[in-house]
């Protein structure tokens, strides 16, 4: 099987006798198995199947979103004129295809109907700037909040939701008529929502531009202006990742600092499942327009770790704790499959989280006495890594074993 990039054998079996309702379902000859319990569920319910194209092709389904049904029609029955515009289907390689203008305009091509592709669809060498799309009009009809991915020609599910569809794949006919012009009540658009700091915009622009100068004016404007002081903290920590001053490593660091965050620190490892190694902010992304250290609220200091990850620091047991949250980007929460956050000292592991989806964040305060080596790992939870954009959020050293109580890092 492939998917995500990874290519897995599964066992394939004879099909079993497979019901629907205490109605036999035509199938093809033999099925794979694969364990769901690492799939997610929308609907919050265990999966304990998957309907392919060589079951359905033998059948008339239609979709009801708005009704929250899907329903098996019979094909020599059904009205077509009441059911919308017809699109014939063709197949390739198994799967069905229709041919259409375009989700972006001047971009028509033969699409793969994907009820398992979860944004709006894609679009062959779609540019970044383009793919969110306020509004189209298509086939005639007027469509908003377009969220659109590329490297080929997709329907997606946020896309066929907005219509009743149905699929007569026995006489090879798609019907769409439309319900909404936006998406579903209650859908999020999984880029572009973060956290806004509205005083932050004109130095997170400066940055994003990677231009040092102008992050410097907008840092002097931000800490003479009336922004409050951890605004001007957070500021301070993102200009300063344009900068190449040198960062000490824990274990170097005079005696007299009792207190060091690891995002101003220099690690002997970093390593990244996606993009690469980042400390006080975001590395540089197609998928997110801002580099703040954004999970809920944005955080001054922290490490971007993607899973899997890992951040390795010298501390020569001259560190007394560690204390900080992680969690998933704000964008991200309710899309990543999930993720694990470890911490090991000198090799032994000393902290592992519940398996991190959504908003949780857990937090940690580690005993460091005597600790060489500190390690900062995450772990994707399933088999599947999309969206796993987890972050160590102000993790920070304590030189005298106090942490403070009510020190808030974040805004």
């Amino acid at each position: 099987m492939q998917g995500w990039g990874k290519t897995t054998e599964h066992p394939t079996y004879a099909a079993p006798p497979l019901y629907l309702g205490g109605a036999r379902l035509i199938t093809g000859s033999n099925i794979a198995t694969v364990d769901f319990k690492t799939f997610l569920s929308a609907g919050g319910r265990p999966i304990m199947g998957l309907l392919g194209i060589d079951c359905l092709k033998h059948y008339c389904i239609q979709l009801d979103f708005e009704a929250g049904k899907m329903r098996f029609l019979k094909p020599d029955g059904i009205n077509g004129a009441r059911l919308g515009k017809a699109y014939p289907i063709t197949y390739d390689e198994g799967r069905p295809w229709v041919l259409h203008n375009g989700l972006v305009e001047g971009a028509g091509a033969y699409t793969l109907v994907d009820t398992g592709y979860q944004t709006d669809g894609a679009v062959q060498d779609l540019s970044f700037e383009n793919t969110y799309v306020s509004e189209r009009v298509w086939e005639g009809r007027r469509y908003t909040e377009l969220v659109l991915g590329n490297g080929g020609y997709v329907l997606g599910l946020r896309f066929l939701a907005r219509h009743l569809v149905t699929l007569d794949f026995p006489n090879g006919v798609m019907y769409l008529r439309q319900q909404s012009a936006g998406p579903l009540p209650g859908d999020m658009v999984p880029f572009f929502k973060t956290t806004r700091v509205e005083a932050l915009e004109p130095l997170i622009k400066a940055v994003l531009q990677e231009n040092a100068g102008a992050a410097r004016s907008e840092l002097v404007a931000i800490e003479q202006g009336g922004a409050a002081e951890l605004t001007k903290v957070v500021a301070k920590k993102l200009a300063a990742t344009l900068g190449n001053e040198p960062k000490p490593t824990p274990d170097s660091v005079p005696p007299e600092v009792t207190q060091l965050a690891l995002g101003d620190a220099k690690p002997t490892i970093a390593e990244v499942g996606w993009l690469q190694p980042a400390a006080n902010r975001i590395p540089p992304s197609k998928e997110i327009h801002s580099p703040l250290l954004d999970s809920g609220r944005v955080y001054a200091t922290g490490l971007y770790a993607h899973s899997p990850s890992r951040y390795v620091f010298q501390l020569s047991g001259r560190w007394r704790k560690l204390r900080g949250e992680a969690g998933l980007h704000t964008a991200f929460q309710p899309y990543a499959f999930g993720v694990v956050f470890v911490i090991k000292t000198d090799g032994k592991e000393v902290f592992r989280s519940s398996i991190i989806r959504g908003t949780a964040k857990p937090k940690y305060e580690i005993d460091l006495t005597a600790v060489k080596t500190l390690e900062l790992l995450v772990e994707q939870a399933t088999d599947r890594n999309g969206g796993n954009w987890a972050l160590w959020l102000d993790p920070t050293l304590f030189r005298d074993g106090k942490a403070p109580g009510n020190d808030a890092r974040s805004l």
